[in-house]
C-alpha cells in the first residue's frame, strides 16, 4: 500500500469516526427530546385532573365521597404517569450507555487499525530506530 493510500483511509478512519460520535450524540439528544415532551404531557394531564377534581369539587360541594374518589384517581394517575416517566428515563439511561460503549469501542478499534497502517508505510530505517528506542527503554539502566 503505498502512502498516500495510507494516509487517505487514515483520514477516511477519523472522518467514519467522527460521524459515528455524532450520531451517538444526535440520538441522545432525540431521546431527551422525547422525555421532555413526556415530562411536560405528564405534568398537563396531571393540571386536567387536578381541575376536573376542582371542578367537579365545584359543583357538588357536599359530596365527600366523590371528592376523595375523584383526588385519588388523579394521585394514582400522577404515580403512574411518574413511574412510566421514571421506566422512561431509565430506558434512555440504559440505551445512552449502551451506545456509548459501543461507539468507544468501535473507535479504540479504528484507531488501533489507522495506527497499525500507519506503521507499516513507516520507513525502515525509521522502525529500526523505533525498535532500538524500545530496546533501551525496556533495559534498566546501570548504576554506576
Amino acid at each position: 500500500m503505498s502512502a498516500r493510500n495510507s494516509i487517505d483511509r487514515l483520514f477516511e478512519a477519523i472522518s467514519e469516526r467522527q460521524e459515528s460520535t455524532f450520531d451517538t450524540v444526535k440520538g441522545a439528544n432525540e431521546r431527551y427530546h422525547r422525555f421532555a415532551r413526556s415530562v411536560i404531557e405528564g405534568v398537563r394531564q396531571g393540571a386536567h385532573d387536578w381541575t376536573n377534581v376542582a371542578g367537579g369539587w365545584a359543583q357538588r360541594p357536599t359530596d365527600i365521597i366523590g371528592l376523595y374518589e375523584s383526588a385519588s384517581e388523579a394521585v394514582a394517575n400522577g404515580q403512574a404517569r411518574r413511574l412510566a416517566l421514571w421506566q422512561e428515563f431509565l430506558e434512555d439511561l440504559a440505551e445512552s450507555q449502551r451506545e456509548g460503549r459501543e461507539v468507544i469501542r468501535r473507535n479504540f478499534g479504528e484507531v488501533r487499525e489507522a495506527v497499525e497502517r500507519v506503521q507499516e508505510t513507516v520507513p525502515s530505517f525509521l522502525r529500526a530506530r523505533v525498535r532500538s528506542l524500545r530496546r533501551d527503554e525496556a533495559e534498566p539502566v546501570a548504576k554506576a
